[in-house]
Formats: structure tokens, C-alpha cells, sequence
């Protein structure tokens, strides 16, 4: 009985156990033996039973007159489909004389023996005959459990039965802000759809470092050293997901120039299309916060003369990646696009009927059991984001079906709605009618998805995720308070640049000003308290071009463009633009932040040590620091604006506004035209994140 009991599993075994009134704890050695022990004691029970019988026909023997056989009781046989067929056992020829063994107290019973035992074999009957309803109750109910955590080497590969994304109006710039391209794109809609009878493909795993990602700490096996913000070396988990959508119905819609309205055309151009997205995560090992999110991605449109082929990566510190301005609408609306990971969305809840729960702004519940769409016995679980349903943006809705044996979602239906500025917040209060117009453009944004698990692989090590190791030094590389320059209080008029990698730093366009008979008005508005809050160069020929926006403190703003040469004169400082900007940013001193120079920020940025991914031959630095030639570095300064500031202050909000450096670079290669960008926050020295993207010529 031992070896059958072993090859049942502990939910099996806990079922027998609740069955026979036994206790259902323990770990699988004690269910076993507390079966076997309930089922040795039922055999030595009948043992006396057995003596008296035995004795009995001992009586019938002897008084052959007297015995009386009663007619068997017709007991009815169960249907065909409810018998289990059993193994036939060799019966023992009987001699003349019928004879009962009887078995020693003093001797263990075997299987054999508490077989043959009457009230043991009237049991086995029983869940025999039963075996269209005990026995199928064991083998198919689902027991509560606990999330597994996941581990280093974990994989799980799935497929997208069915699909769809529809954008309108400002929401398409949301869905294309990633393909950064010269075309002028005027779309007011566009959608991605799944063939019928396509699927797409997909894979999600964790990555298991060898001890090359380590500087000793074998404890540790599994993680993998991933860069910083700061340029710093971090111990992380590192997590793949892997989308090929081989097949796309490409759809875009043009606006009716002849509507009044200015409404999309109802038909549209529909492509065919494909697009491969791997997406990677990096998590920091002691706090668990996100390190960085990096995203390839390539897609493949068939136009009507030639296929136009994209690529590019994104990378930024902390979250974001692809589709990332997403999550400016409501935290985890990106957990929409892949597998979801269990024990990180449900914690460690039981996961039962009725359970309850709440992550990244999602309510989830479990419905209860239920069959997945591929037909496997599994829990139901209903998932709605609180933030977008609550705030009246729309709703955003996923039915996950999960079993104790995979640490994601087995399958999960996906339905996101949400409306932009035009959309009914009526029920929702004044506040929430605020917010939404801020957060959203006009438009819609609409998502379906069904999701399935293929296939599934195990790690063995568990994630090392809170655990402490020797951190790198933060402090090393924070800027210290009087590297910052708090030259908004100062009233100086841009913030200071001081480059020592380019001929002529903004220092030089500012000294040229003066100069150039047709640049009035800024000198006018530096004079009187404005100052520089976007400046961009051009260094791609032998001089300098500097376009420089500034603003008053009535406010208004402009720009003007100038070339330098040398040092500032008539004759080295040339007169190219001007003109004023539509939108006039606020004037506002109090919220300009402390920031360091441009010539620090540089400094650190062209480190190969600390930022290696900055420097190559397609990226911005040279292997000698030096900027490629076709780099363009500007600066921004943005402050909380008259639209915003009542919002803000509602809130109390104390937050200043912020100076970010950024830097371009356009140039051709390989048969590619390719563009590169990144901003870094000027005041705390830490890289946001860049992007390159790349076009087949």
C-alpha cells in the first residue's frame, strides 16, 4: 500500500484523508502513514470478528440440520460508465471442508491479508462502485494554495488566440511616440489586428546568471549585474518577454478634410504588417524596485511600392519601455500586454473562493473554480483597475485562470477602454474631471487580447528578491549641494553650460546677442529679469548654430537663431531667425530647480566606465570621449505653468519644476538612417533613458 500511496499526490492523499474523517495536514511521509495506520487499525478491528465467525461455522458443522442459507439481496449494478474495471485475483481452491483463517494478533497483516479481511474488501468495493463519483471527486477538485514564487531559469511560452488595438485621435501619438520618424503622420486612427485563424506567439522567462555576474557572493547564483541610473553596478532579477506578431492587419485612418468636424474617414488603408517586441526588466535584488526596462523592437509594414523596415531600443531607468506613456494614465496598465506573474499580483493569499486582493491599482477577486479556454481545471480570477474605472477614464478588465503548478496566468482575456478628454465623466466629481483632462488626450484607446500558456519550464533556485548583499556607494556619485547651481534665484539667464567637449558652450551664444542687430527682444527680456528656458545646438559644420527660446516676465516668449565662430563680434556672431512661440511657458523664477552645469553632465555621460551603452560607434561618444560630430545638446527648463498651478496648489503639492539635458544625434550607416536620443536630469545627475531608432534605406 505504501509504494500505491507514494505515487498520489499530497491533494490526492488529503482527499483520502478527509474522507476517512482523517486529519488533512502534514507534509505527503505523514498523510501515507496516517492512511496506512487507519487502514491496519479497520483490519485489526476485524479480527475478533473473525474468531467469531469462524466459530460460528464450527457450530453450523456440527448441526448441518439447522442451518439456514438466506437469498441473496438483488443489488442493483451501477451504469457502464460509472465502472471502474478492477484486476482479476486469483481465487484459492477451497477443500471439502469450508475453513476460515484466522490471523495472529502477534503478526503484522499484510496488503494481501487486509484484502481479504471482509470489512477492508466491503471499503474497496465501495470506491470501486463509487467510482463515477468519490473517485472523481479526489482526482478533480482544486485545493486552495499559495502562489509559487518564481525562479532563475523559469519559462513559460504562450500564444495570442485573439487580438486587437484601436487608437483615435491623441492616443495615436501615445501608441506611435515610440517610432520616432521624419514622416509627417497625420493618422486620426489606427488599428492592429489579428487575422482570423493567426495566432501570435510569445515567451516570458527569467534569466539564470552564472557566476560571472557575481564579484564572489556564490549565495547569490542566479542574479545578474545591471547598470544604474548613476552609472553604478546593481545585483538584479532579469525578466524577458518576448511578443512575434507575424501577422498584423495594419489599418489607417486619414482625417475627412471635407467633414466639418474634422472626423476620421470611415474606411482606411489596411497592410499587411509584422512587428517582434522582447522586452527586458531588470529588478534590484535588496529593495525590489524596477532598475531599468529596455525594449527591441522591429516592424515590417508592406506598402504599395517597397516594405518599410524599422527597428530600435528603448531604455529607461526605472519603468517605462515600450508603450510606457501608458502608465502615466494608471499605474500597471502595462502588466495588460504580457503574462501575469502570480505570486507578484496576489501576494501571498490564499487563493480560494472568494479571496480578495489589490495590486498597482488593480482590485482582483477569485471567482472560483473553473476550465481555462484550453479545457484545463484551473482558478478563476477577475482583475479591475480601480484608478481608470473610479476616475471615469474608461475601464481596464483582465480574467485570469491559474493552477499551483504555474507561477503565471495559464490563460488571461484582456479588455481596456478608455476615452480621452470627450469621454462622460458626469458621475465623477469636479476634481476627477480635472485630472482626466489633464491625463488624457482626446480620443479613445481600446485593447482585446486572449492569452494561453504552450508550454512551461521550471528553475530550481528561487528568486533571491529582498535579499541584502554589498551595495554599491549612492553617495559617490550624488551631487553634493554646492555643485548645483541655483542660478534661477540668482537672476542669471540660462543655465550655466562651460563645456570643455564643444567649441562654443551657450556662454558664447548669450556673449553674441548683443551683436546682432535683429535679436531686440530677447536682449530686452534678459535685461529685465527673463531668462533661457530652451537653448539647442548645431555643430554638424564648422561653426556653432545655437537656437535659443527665452521668455519674459510679462510673460512672453521667443526664439532666435544665431551662428558663432569665435569670440563674440559682429563679425563672429550671424544673425539667421526669429520669431515668437505660440505657446508662452510661465515665468517663474521661485520654480526653477538648482541643477548642475551641462560641462558636469558630460563629463559623466562620456565615463565608458559608467555609461557604457553611450559610447560606440552608434551611439554618442567616441572610445575617446569625444562627441561624434553629428550630436546636438540642448537643455530644457520647465516650470508649473498658469493651466497647472491651481491643480497643483489644490494638492499642495511642493514639487518644483525640472532642467533635463538632452542629446540627439541623425546619421546613416550600415544601410540604415538612424536616430538616437537621451535626457538626463540636470539636478540629481541621473540618466532617464534613450532611444534609438532605425529606418531601412
Amino acid at each position: 500500500m505504501s509504494e500505491e500511496l507514494s505515487t498520489k499526490t499530497v491533494a490526492k492523499l488529503k482527499a483520502i484523508c478527509k474522507e476517512n474523517d482523517l486529519p488533512a495536514g502534514g507534509k505527503k511521509a505523514q498523510l501515507i502513514e496516517r492512511i496506512e495506520n487507519h487502514f491496519r487499525n479497520l483490519i485489526l478491528d476485524t479480527e475478533d470478528e473473525s474468531i467469531s465467525l469462524e466459530e460460528d461455522i464450527e457450530t453450523i458443522e456440527k448441526n448441518p440440520e439447522d442451518e439456514v442459507i438466506e437469498e441473496a439481496k438483488y443489488v442493483p449494478l451501477p451504469d457502464d460508465d460509472d465502472v471502474l474495471v478492477a484486476d482479476l485475483i486469483e481465487a484459492e481452491i477451497i477443500e471439502d471442508k469450508p475453513r476460515l483463517s484466522v490471523i495472529s494478533k502477534s503478526e503484522p497483516a499484510t496488503l494481501l491479508e487486509q484484502i481479504k479481511s471482509p470489512k477492508v474488501a466491503a471499503v474497496l468495493i465501495s470506491i470501486l462502485l463509487a467510482a463515477g463519483g468519490w473517485y472523481w471527486y479526489v482526482n478533480n477538485q482544486l485545493e486552495p494554495f499559495v502562489a509559487d514564487d518564481l525562479r532563475y531559469g523559469d519559462q513559460m511560452d504562450f500564444k495570442i488566440t485573439d487580438g486587437s488595438l484601436s487608437a483615435t485621435d491623441g492616443f495615436v501619438e501615445i501608441v506611435l511616440d515610440n517610432f520616432e520618424t521624419d514622416e509627417e503622420l497625420n493618422w486620426c486612427k489606427i488599428q492592429l489586428l489579428l487575422p482570423p485563424g493567426a495566432s501570435w506567439s510569445g515567451q516570458s522567462s527569467i534569466t539564470n546568471g552564472g557566476p560571472d555576474q557575481l564579484s564572489g557572493d556564490d549565495d547569490l547564483l542566479g542574479a545578474v549585474s545591471s547598470k544604474g541610473s548613476l552609472g553604478l553596478n546593481w545585483l538584479t532579477v532579469e525578466k524577458n518577454t518576448q511578443h512575434d506578431f507575424d501577422e498584423i492587419s495594419l489599418i489607417r485612418h486619414l482625417p475627412n478634410t471635407n467633414s466639418a468636424t474634422g472626423a476620421c474617414k470611415e474606411s482606411g488603408l489596411s497592410t499587411p504588417a509584422s512587428l517582434s517586441i522582447s522586452t527586458t526588466t531588470w529588478t534590484e535584488l535588496s529593495e525590489k524596485d524596477i532598475l531599468s526596462t529596455s525594449a527591441d523592437w522591429e516592424l515590417e509594414v508592406e506598402e504599395a511600392t517597397r516594405t518599410v523596415e524599422t527597428q530600435g531600443t528603448i531604455l529607461s531607468y526605472g519603468t517605462g519601455g515600450f508603450l510606457s506613456a501608458l502608465e502615466s494614465i494608471a499605474p500597471g496598465v502595462m502588466m495588460m500586454f504580457s503574462p501575469i506573474e502570480v505570486r507578484e499580483t496576489m501576494g501571498t493569499s490564499l487563493i480560494q473562493t472568494g479571496e480578495t486582493g489589490a495590486y498597482l491599482g488593480w482590485d482582483w477577486v477569485v471567482i472560483g473554480e473553473d476550465l481555462s479556454p484550453t479545457d484545463v481545471k484551473s482558478w478563476r480570477v477577475s482583475l479591475e483597475n480601480k484608478e481608470i474605472s473610479d476616475n471615469c477614464l474608461g475601464h481596464a478588465r483582465i480574467t485570469m485562470w491559474i493552477v499551483e503548478e504555474s507561477p503565471w496566468a495559464i490563460a488571461q482575456n484582456v479588455d481596456l477602454q478608455i476615452s480621452g478628454k470627450e469621454g462622460d465623466r458626469s458621475a465623477c466629481g469636479s476634481a476627477t474631471q480635472i485630472l482626466g483632462d489633464l491625463l488624457l488626450p482626446e480620443g479613445t484607446l481600446s485593447l482585446n487580447l486572449e492569452m494561453v500558456q504552450t508550454g512551461l519550464e521550471r528553475g530550481e533556485k528561487l528568486l533571491d528578491l529582498g535579499r541584502s548583499y554589498s551595495t554599491p556607494s549612492v553617495g559617490q556619485y550624488t551631487p553634493k549641494s554646492s555643485e548645483l547651481n541655483d542660478w534661477g534665484d540668482t537672476s542669471q539667464s540660462h543655465l550655466p553650460d562651460n563645456s570643455t567637449l564643444r567649441n562654443h558652450p551657450l556662454e558664447d551664444a548669450i556673449a553674441c546677442l548683443p551683436f546682432v542687430d535683429e535679436a531686440v527682444a530677447i536682449n530686452a527680456a534678459l535685461d529685465d529679469d527673463g531668462y533661457i528656458w530652451r537653448a539647442l545646438d548645431n555643430r554638424s559644420g564648422e561653426n556653432t548654430e545655437w537656437n535659443i527660446s527665452w521668455v519674459s516676465k510679462d510673460p512672453y516668449s521667443g526664439w532666435v537663431q544665431i551662428e558663432v565662430s569665435g569670440t563674440a563680434s559682429t563679425e563672429n556672431c550671424t544673425y539667421i531667425a526669429h520669431d515668437s512661440h505660440e505657446n508662452t511657458p510661465a515665468h517663474n523664477r521661485n520654480e526653477i530647480p538648482a541643477a548642475l552645469s551641462i560641462d558636469m553632465l558630460e563629463t559623466d555621460l562620456s565615463d565608458s566606465a559608467r555609461f557604457p551603452s553611450l559610447t560606440g560607434d552608434d551611439k554618442f561618444f567616441t572610445s575617446s570621449g569625444q562627441y561624434h560630430p553629428e550630436t546636438r545638446v540642448g537643455h530644457l527648463i520647465v516650470t508649473p505653468d498658469g493651466d497647472y498651478t491651481d491643480w497643483i496648489n489644490e494638492f499642495n503639492s511642493d514639487d518644483k519644476g525640472a532642467t533635463t539635458l538632452d542629446l540627439s544625434r541623425s546619421w546613416e550607416s550600415s544601410g540604415f538612417s538612424n536616430t538616437l536620443s537621451l535626457a538626463m536630469d540636470a539636478t540629481t545627475g541621473q540618466l532617464i533613458g534613450w532611444n534609438l531608432y532605425q529606418e531601412r534605406l
